[in-house]
Protein backbone atom coordinates (compact mmCIF):
# COMPACT_ATOMS: atom_id res chain seq x y z
CA UNK A 1 0.00 0.00 0.00
CA UNK A 2 2.71 2.18 0.88
CA UNK A 3 4.80 1.48 -1.79
CA UNK A 4 2.26 1.92 -4.01
CA UNK A 5 1.43 5.42 -2.94
CA UNK A 6 5.13 6.37 -3.49
CA UNK A 7 4.67 5.34 -7.30
CA UNK A 8 1.39 7.16 -7.40
CA UNK A 9 3.39 10.66 -6.23
CA UNK A 10 6.54 9.80 -8.47
CA UNK A 11 4.70 9.60 -11.32
CA UNK A 12 2.63 13.02 -10.28
CA UNK A 13 6.23 14.91 -9.84
CA UNK A 14 7.26 12.68 -12.88
CA UNK A 15 4.09 14.44 -14.71
CA UNK A 16 4.70 17.71 -13.19
CA UNK A 17 8.53 18.05 -14.39
CA UNK A 18 7.60 16.75 -17.95
CA UNK A 19 4.84 19.09 -18.27
CA UNK A 20 7.55 21.87 -17.74
CA UNK A 21 10.42 20.20 -19.81
CA UNK A 22 10.62 23.73 -21.91
CA UNK A 23 11.07 25.70 -18.90
CA UNK A 24 13.80 23.79 -17.55
CA UNK A 25 15.40 23.13 -20.88
CA UNK A 26 15.71 26.71 -21.21
CA UNK A 27 16.58 27.41 -17.37
CA UNK A 28 19.79 24.57 -17.72
CA UNK A 29 21.05 26.78 -21.03
CA UNK A 30 20.48 30.37 -18.99
CA UNK A 31 22.15 28.77 -16.13
CA UNK A 32 25.20 27.18 -18.06
CA UNK A 33 25.36 31.11 -19.43
CA UNK A 34 25.70 32.30 -15.67
CA UNK A 35 28.36 29.38 -14.69
CA UNK A 36 30.63 30.22 -17.67
CA UNK A 37 30.66 34.19 -16.55
CA UNK A 38 31.27 32.71 -12.88
CA UNK A 39 34.38 30.32 -13.91
CA UNK A 40 35.88 33.15 -16.09
CA UNK A 41 35.90 35.61 -13.20
CA UNK A 42 37.87 32.59 -11.69
CA UNK A 43 40.15 32.05 -13.78
CA UNK A 44 41.43 35.26 -14.21
CA UNK A 45 42.36 35.23 -10.27
CA UNK A 46 44.20 32.13 -11.33
CA UNK A 47 46.26 33.89 -14.25
CA UNK A 48 47.00 36.41 -11.78
CA UNK A 49 48.67 33.81 -9.74
CA UNK A 50 51.29 33.24 -12.91
CA UNK A 51 54.56 34.44 -12.87
CA UNK A 52 57.22 34.70 -15.90
CA UNK A 53 60.54 32.29 -16.02
CA UNK A 54 63.00 32.57 -18.40
CA UNK A 55 60.07 33.76 -20.70
CA UNK A 56 57.46 31.21 -19.63
CA UNK A 57 54.37 31.69 -17.75
CA UNK A 58 54.68 29.01 -14.07
CA UNK A 59 51.60 29.46 -12.03
CA UNK A 60 52.38 29.52 -8.54
CA UNK A 61 49.55 29.01 -5.92
CA UNK A 62 51.83 29.00 -3.50
CA UNK A 63 53.28 32.56 -3.16
CA UNK A 64 52.73 34.86 -0.57
CA UNK A 65 52.14 37.34 -3.65
CA UNK A 66 48.80 35.10 -4.32
CA UNK A 67 47.01 34.75 -1.08
CA UNK A 68 44.61 37.47 -1.90
CA UNK A 69 43.98 35.10 -5.86
CA UNK A 70 43.81 31.94 -3.89
CA UNK A 71 41.16 33.28 -1.51
CA UNK A 72 39.26 34.92 -4.40
CA UNK A 73 39.11 31.55 -6.04
CA UNK A 74 37.70 30.06 -2.64
CA UNK A 75 35.19 32.16 -2.30
CA UNK A 76 34.25 31.98 -6.38
CA UNK A 77 34.29 28.52 -6.00
CA UNK A 78 31.89 28.55 -2.68
CA UNK A 79 29.74 30.91 -4.17
CA UNK A 80 29.70 28.72 -7.48
CA UNK A 81 29.07 25.29 -5.38
CA UNK A 82 27.52 25.99 -2.22
CA UNK A 83 26.23 23.19 -0.02
CA UNK A 84 23.81 20.73 1.26
CA UNK A 85 21.48 23.23 2.33
CA UNK A 86 22.52 26.20 0.02
CA UNK A 87 22.93 25.09 -3.41
CA UNK A 88 25.26 27.18 -5.72
CA UNK A 89 24.55 28.07 -9.17
CA UNK A 90 26.54 25.02 -10.40
CA UNK A 91 25.40 22.24 -7.92
CA UNK A 92 21.73 23.64 -9.39
CA UNK A 93 22.84 23.23 -13.00
CA UNK A 94 24.27 19.83 -12.15
CA UNK A 95 20.98 18.26 -10.36
CA UNK A 96 18.58 19.82 -13.06
CA UNK A 97 20.61 18.17 -15.41
CA UNK A 98 20.45 15.29 -14.02
CA UNK A 99 16.56 15.30 -13.83
CA UNK A 100 16.47 16.44 -17.89
CA UNK A 101 18.88 13.12 -19.38
CA UNK A 102 18.84 10.81 -16.61
CA UNK A 103 20.94 7.92 -16.76
CA UNK A 104 18.36 5.21 -16.97
CA UNK A 105 16.80 7.07 -20.05
CA UNK A 106 17.89 4.81 -22.74
CA UNK A 107 15.69 6.40 -25.38
CA UNK A 108 16.96 10.26 -24.68
CA UNK A 109 19.27 12.94 -26.16
CA UNK A 110 22.95 11.62 -26.65
CA UNK A 111 23.99 14.80 -26.57
CA UNK A 112 21.91 15.74 -23.67
CA UNK A 113 23.79 12.75 -21.35
CA UNK A 114 27.55 13.71 -22.28
CA UNK A 115 26.36 17.06 -21.43
CA UNK A 116 25.40 15.84 -18.68
CA UNK A 117 28.17 13.96 -17.59
CA UNK A 118 30.73 16.98 -18.52
CA UNK A 119 28.59 19.40 -15.81
CA UNK A 120 28.98 16.66 -13.61
CA UNK A 121 32.66 16.19 -14.29
CA UNK A 122 32.92 19.71 -13.68
CA UNK A 123 31.04 20.20 -10.50
CA UNK A 124 33.19 16.87 -8.79
CA UNK A 125 36.21 18.45 -10.31
CA UNK A 126 35.62 21.88 -8.56
CA UNK A 127 34.83 20.16 -5.10
CA UNK A 128 38.41 18.68 -5.25
CA UNK A 129 39.54 21.92 -6.20
CA UNK A 130 38.01 24.02 -3.34
CA UNK A 131 39.27 21.52 -0.84
CA UNK A 132 42.76 22.03 -2.11
CA UNK A 133 42.53 25.68 -2.36
CA UNK A 134 41.24 25.56 1.10
CA UNK A 135 44.07 23.67 2.16
CA UNK A 136 46.30 25.77 0.31
CA UNK A 137 44.89 29.25 1.79
CA UNK A 138 45.35 27.58 5.56
CA UNK A 139 48.37 25.86 5.86
CA UNK A 140 50.60 27.36 2.95
CA UNK A 141 51.67 30.16 5.14
CA UNK A 142 52.67 27.67 7.80
CA UNK A 143 54.82 25.91 5.11
CA UNK A 144 56.42 29.05 4.21
CA UNK A 145 57.44 30.01 7.95
CA UNK A 146 58.87 26.60 8.37
CA UNK A 147 60.94 27.05 5.20
CA UNK A 148 62.39 30.26 6.73
CA UNK A 149 63.02 28.78 9.65
CA UNK A 150 66.77 28.29 10.86
CA UNK A 151 68.27 25.28 10.31
CA UNK A 152 69.61 24.98 14.09
CA UNK A 153 65.80 25.12 15.19
CA UNK A 154 65.82 22.03 17.57
CA UNK A 155 61.75 21.60 16.72
CA UNK A 156 62.56 21.84 12.91
CA UNK A 157 65.16 18.46 12.01
CA UNK A 158 62.71 16.00 14.14
CA UNK A 159 59.32 17.80 12.27
CA UNK A 160 61.28 17.37 9.11
CA UNK A 161 62.16 13.68 9.76
CA UNK A 162 58.20 13.12 10.32
CA UNK A 163 56.98 14.97 7.49
CA UNK A 164 57.63 17.10 4.51
CA UNK A 165 55.86 19.99 4.98
CA UNK A 166 57.06 22.01 2.06
CA UNK A 167 56.72 19.24 -0.44
CA UNK A 168 53.53 18.53 0.68
CA UNK A 169 52.12 22.06 0.17
CA UNK A 170 53.87 22.48 -3.16
CA UNK A 171 52.60 19.24 -4.37
CA UNK A 172 48.51 20.13 -3.26
CA UNK A 173 49.43 23.72 -5.36
CA UNK A 174 50.55 21.90 -8.38
CA UNK A 175 47.25 19.28 -8.17
CA UNK A 176 45.62 22.61 -7.66
CA UNK A 177 46.81 24.19 -10.62
CA UNK A 178 46.22 20.70 -12.93
CA UNK A 179 42.56 21.43 -11.51
CA UNK A 180 41.99 24.71 -12.53
CA UNK A 181 43.17 23.89 -16.06
CA UNK A 182 41.35 20.17 -16.34
CA UNK A 183 38.12 22.21 -15.29
CA UNK A 184 38.60 25.11 -17.98
CA UNK A 185 39.19 22.18 -20.57
CA UNK A 186 35.50 20.37 -19.06
CA UNK A 187 34.07 23.77 -19.15
CA UNK A 188 34.90 24.09 -23.06
CA UNK A 189 33.91 20.69 -24.03
CA UNK A 190 30.82 21.64 -22.38
CA UNK A 191 30.18 24.59 -23.86
CA UNK A 192 30.66 22.52 -27.04
CA UNK A 193 28.30 19.82 -26.73
CA UNK A 194 25.61 22.09 -25.48
CA UNK A 195 26.37 24.19 -28.73
CA UNK A 196 25.76 21.21 -30.73
CA UNK A 197 22.51 20.45 -28.80
CA UNK A 198 20.62 23.40 -29.59
CA UNK A 199 19.72 22.15 -32.28
CA UNK A 200 17.57 19.66 -31.05
CA UNK A 201 16.26 22.09 -28.61
CA UNK A 202 14.79 24.27 -31.90
CA UNK A 203 11.39 23.54 -30.98
CA UNK A 204 11.35 24.93 -27.58
CA UNK A 205 10.55 28.76 -27.80
CA UNK A 206 12.16 29.51 -24.43
CA UNK A 207 15.49 28.17 -25.57
CA UNK A 208 15.20 30.35 -28.82
CA UNK A 209 14.16 33.63 -27.27
CA UNK A 210 17.15 33.32 -24.65
CA UNK A 211 19.46 32.81 -27.43
CA UNK A 212 18.74 36.62 -29.09
CA UNK A 213 17.89 37.68 -25.52
CA UNK A 214 21.71 36.80 -24.49
CA UNK A 215 23.42 37.45 -28.21
CA UNK A 216 26.17 39.21 -26.56
CA UNK A 217 26.87 36.01 -24.35
CA UNK A 218 26.64 33.61 -27.02
CA UNK A 219 29.21 35.81 -29.13
CA UNK A 220 31.25 35.51 -26.09
CA UNK A 221 30.54 31.66 -25.89
CA UNK A 222 30.60 30.41 -29.00
CA UNK A 223 31.94 33.22 -31.30
CA UNK A 224 28.68 33.49 -32.79
CA UNK A 225 25.86 35.49 -32.85
CA UNK A 226 22.19 34.37 -32.71
CA UNK A 227 21.67 34.90 -36.30
CA UNK A 228 24.58 31.90 -37.01
CA UNK A 229 22.86 30.26 -34.21
CA UNK A 230 19.56 30.22 -35.40
CA UNK A 231 20.48 29.66 -38.86
CA UNK A 232 21.84 26.58 -38.08
CA UNK A 233 19.00 25.20 -35.39
CA UNK A 234 15.97 26.01 -38.43
CA UNK A 235 18.47 24.61 -41.35
CA UNK A 236 20.15 27.39 -42.57
CA UNK A 237 17.03 30.17 -41.81
CA UNK A 238 17.76 32.52 -39.38
CA UNK A 239 14.44 34.18 -40.25
CA UNK A 240 12.26 30.74 -39.32
CA UNK A 241 14.06 31.30 -36.13
CA UNK A 242 12.99 34.87 -35.85
CA UNK A 243 9.36 34.15 -36.57
CA UNK A 244 9.20 31.30 -33.95
CA UNK A 245 10.18 33.51 -31.75
CA UNK A 246 8.25 36.17 -33.06
CA UNK A 247 4.99 33.96 -32.36
CA UNK A 248 6.37 32.90 -29.08
CA UNK A 249 6.25 36.67 -27.95
CA UNK A 250 3.01 37.45 -29.65
CA UNK A 251 1.26 34.77 -27.87
CA UNK A 252 2.66 35.79 -24.58
CA UNK A 253 1.33 39.39 -25.48
CA UNK A 254 4.77 40.48 -25.77
CA UNK A 255 4.03 42.42 -29.01
CA UNK A 256 6.67 44.88 -29.10
CA UNK A 257 9.16 41.97 -28.60
CA UNK A 258 7.21 40.11 -31.32
CA UNK A 259 7.25 43.03 -33.64
CA UNK A 260 11.48 42.92 -33.36
CA UNK A 261 11.63 39.20 -34.35
CA UNK A 262 9.68 39.66 -37.06
CA UNK A 263 11.71 42.90 -37.98
CA UNK A 264 15.32 41.00 -37.59
CA UNK A 265 13.80 38.19 -39.96
CA UNK A 266 13.10 40.71 -42.35
CA UNK A 267 16.71 41.69 -42.47
CA UNK A 268 17.58 38.19 -43.07
CA UNK A 269 15.02 37.81 -45.56
CA UNK A 270 12.91 40.67 -46.78
CA UNK A 271 10.87 38.28 -48.26
CA UNK A 272 9.42 36.18 -45.74
CA UNK A 273 5.60 35.84 -45.58
CA UNK A 274 5.37 35.43 -42.24
CA UNK A 275 7.69 38.31 -41.24
CA UNK A 276 6.20 40.69 -43.85
CA UNK A 277 2.51 39.99 -42.48
CA UNK A 278 2.80 40.19 -38.92
CA UNK A 279 4.96 43.42 -38.60
CA UNK A 280 2.39 45.03 -40.43
CA UNK A 281 -0.27 43.66 -38.15
CA UNK A 282 1.65 44.58 -34.87
CA UNK A 283 2.92 48.35 -36.30
CA UNK A 284 -0.99 48.93 -36.79
CA UNK A 285 -2.00 47.53 -33.92
CA UNK A 286 0.57 49.13 -31.50
CA UNK A 287 -0.24 52.79 -33.34
CA UNK A 288 -3.86 51.98 -32.91
CA UNK A 289 -3.52 51.07 -29.16
CA UNK A 290 -1.19 53.79 -28.52
CA UNK A 291 -1.74 56.62 -30.86
CA UNK A 292 0.55 59.09 -29.50
CA UNK A 293 3.25 57.28 -30.33
CA UNK A 294 5.17 57.91 -33.40
CA UNK A 295 6.54 56.03 -35.97
CA UNK A 296 9.90 56.45 -34.92
CA UNK A 297 9.24 54.69 -31.27
CA UNK A 298 7.40 51.81 -33.33
CA UNK A 299 10.35 51.75 -35.14
CA UNK A 300 12.62 51.80 -32.29
CA UNK A 301 10.31 49.24 -30.47
CA UNK A 302 11.55 46.75 -33.13
CA UNK A 303 15.08 46.92 -32.37
CA UNK A 304 16.88 43.37 -30.63
CA UNK A 305 15.93 42.28 -27.35
CA UNK A 306 18.50 42.57 -24.63
CA UNK A 307 16.64 41.06 -21.53
CA UNK A 308 13.31 40.02 -21.30
CA UNK A 309 12.14 37.73 -18.71
CA UNK A 310 12.07 34.34 -21.54
CA UNK A 311 11.82 31.77 -19.04
CA UNK A 312 9.22 32.56 -16.27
Amino acid sequence: MVEAHQQRGQQRRSGWFEQRRDHFLAQVVADFFSFVQSFIRLYEEYLACGIFVSGRMRMDLLASRTGAHRQRIWEQLARMIGSETGKGELWQLKDLCHQLWPEHDQAGSVHGALFDWLVGSVFHEAMKLKENIYLLNTYGPAARRLHRLPASDPGLPRLSAMVDVESLVGSIARDAARQVEHLAILVGQASCILRILLPELADNPLVVRLIVEEDAQVQVLWGEGSQEILADMFHGSAARGYCFAGRSYSEGQWYEQALAMYGQALRCDPKNREAREQTARLKAMLESALPSRTGTDIKAAAQPIVSEPSIT
